[in-house]
């Protein structure tokens, strides 16, 4: 086996690893916000109401906000679980095979997918939390910042390379038949 597979298979087998902690981490994020003093620090600049006032909210009210706000965070979830697969699969000396692949598209999708829930999410979490205030104190925040056009990009290019190196499999598969 060359050096260059090596360290793809010793690679993937750490990104892997920091896949499957990234699944654990994206769950339980929007909990530890709402729960444990000092995460929010972190998080407030993409929060579009304050944590005292998301603590406050009780009932449906509370369980609507968080599921609003679990939507971007279990999409990602789901990206990073199938990236860990693609890594997972070159680890097997999987490379240039369907699945791969396939699990390369779905993280690409994913990204772009959490990217564009994400603005929503925060307008529907903005909604929900001050719904039950006097007219004229209800909120809708939306907001698209550099990062997430950044994001978009990024998603559509993984995409466009999922989609060549498909063809290009497929092509070599192909030839292969003609030998």
């Amino acid at each position: 086996m060359s050096d260059t597979l090596k360290n793809v298979r010793t690679v993937s087998r750490i990104l892997g690893w920091v896949c499957l902690i990234g699944v654990v981490f994206e769950i339980c994020l929007v909990p530890l916000i709402w729960h444990v003093d000092g995460w929010i620090d972190t998080s407030a600049s993409q929060m579009t109401i304050s944590i005292e006032e998301l603590r406050a909210l009780s009932g449906w009210q509370k369980y609507a906000v968080m599921a609003s706000m679990m939507l971007p965070t279990l999409v990602m979830a789901y990206g990073l679980w199938r990236l860990r697969k693609m890594f997972l699969s070159f680890t097997e000396n999987h490379i240039f095979q369907p699945a791969p692949i396939a699990h390369l598209k779905a993280f690409s999708v994913a990204l772009m997918a959490q990217t564009l829930i994400k603005p929503i999410s925060g307008a529907l979490t903005s909604v929900l939390a001050t719904i039950t205030r006097p007219e004229g104190e209800r909120v809708l925040s939306i907001g698209l910042s550099n990062a997430e056009v950044s994001t978009l990009f990024l998603g559509g290019l993984l995409l466009v390379i999922a989609w060549v190196l498909g063809e290009a499999t497929r092509i070599e598969d192909e030839n292969r038949s003609f030998v």
